[in-house]
């Protein structure tokens, strides 16, 4: 076998809570099969989702040993006899829900979990399109289908948190923002945003409770869980929902049950992978489409550092230290 034949992969080994084992492997360049494309990895990016995964802590597991990663951007470098829409050459965002993942210099998906990237998108942009965007896109269009008058977020200083914060403005939902420390606070304020509350604060849930009223805001999402998400149910008015997509906290809350009977409040997940098979394939990728308009200001990403596959182990380091300011991204 020659060098052309194998790539780099940051694999998984083992999954464990405390200490996942990780392993840069030299692997067999994979082929195809007649409903796959194989992608040329340009970037791919460290999400908070790719931390609870390789720990165990996802919704599900891949067998090990398997390749880490779940969103890039690259190039389709070989397509199945079965493959429609999508040629070699052509320049994707993508992601990989089975097999091995993104943090590789080559991997396999299908049609349907690619998103061909249109003219004037760059392959740097594209490589967080998937999975941030179209997550922000999906729950504020929600918030609007629902006819909820406002909106709250929780995390509100973190790449995908500020993305809402440019969706709300462009669509002019009032939102309000909770962070937790001061420097993200002043972040917010940076990008133009308003109703800044710090769950730090000692008056934080007073504040919450006055503003999400005064606002009537019944629609929040949360990416904390723990107090934070139970602060919200607790604060919010008749009627409120609460939509949670993240925990990062990696605590629970308890909910008063007399809050669900006698004040209508719902609690419900948001998983990207179960609205696009919601909504339906056509649809999500007529929204992608539309979404990718607002790549270069409202879904704008800024590339925080670059690491090498085999830089993995300072790269996943970096991240954890540096995760509101900016992506952390790995690549050839």
């Amino acid at each position: 076998m020659t060098e052309w034949d194998e790539m780099k992969a940051v694999t998984i080994l083992k999954y464990d809570e405390s200490e996942p084992q990780l392993e840069l492997r030299e692997k067999e360049i994979p082929t195809p099969k007649e409903n796959e494309v194989r992608i040329k990895i340009h970037l791919s990016p460290i999400n908070p989702s790719d931390l609870m995964f390789i720990r165990g802590l996802y919704g599900f597991k891949k067998k090990a040993p398997v390749s880490a990663g779940f969103e890039a951007s690259g190039v389709v470098d070989a397509v199945g006899s079965a493959i429609k829409t999508l040629k070699v050459g052509m320049n994707v965002s993508c992601v990989a829900p089975q097999n091995d993942g993104s943090w590789a210099e080559y991997m396999i998906t299908t049609e349907d979990n690619c998103l061909p990237l249109v003219d004037g998108v760059t392959l740097d942009e594209g490589s967080s399109f998937f999975v941030n965007p179209m997550t922000a896109w999906a729950m504020v269009s929600r918030c609007t289908k629902e006819g909820h008058p406002a909106m709250i977020q929780t995390a509100a200083a973190s790449a995908l948190g500020k993305m809402v914060v440019r969706l709300c403005k462009e669509r002019g939902i009032p939102l309000i923002n909770i962070v937790r420390k001061k420097e993200q606070e002043d972040s917010l304020l940076a990008i133009g945003a308003e109703n800044i509350l710090n769950s730090s604060s000692p008056n934080y849930q007073k504040e919450l409770y006055k503003i999400s009223k005064k606002l009537n805001a019944t629609y929040a999402i949360d990416a904390v869980a723990g107090e934070t998400a139970q602060s919200l149910v607790e604060c919010m008015p008749y009627g409120s929902k609460v939509v949670c997509y993240g925990a990062l906290s990696e605590k629970p809350f308890a909910v008063n049950a007399g809050i669900m009977l006698f004040q209508n409040k719902k609690i419900e997940g948001f998983w990207l992978s179960s609205w696009i098979y919601e909504i339906g394939l056509e649809e999500f990728q007529k929204q992608a489409k539309e979404a990718q308009k607002f790549l270069k200001t409202v879904f704008q990403t800024k590339i925080n550092k670059r690491f090498k596959f085999e830089e993995y182990k300072e790269g996943l380091e970096f991240y954890k230290q540096h995760m509101t300011e900016g992506k952390v991204v790995f690549g050839p």
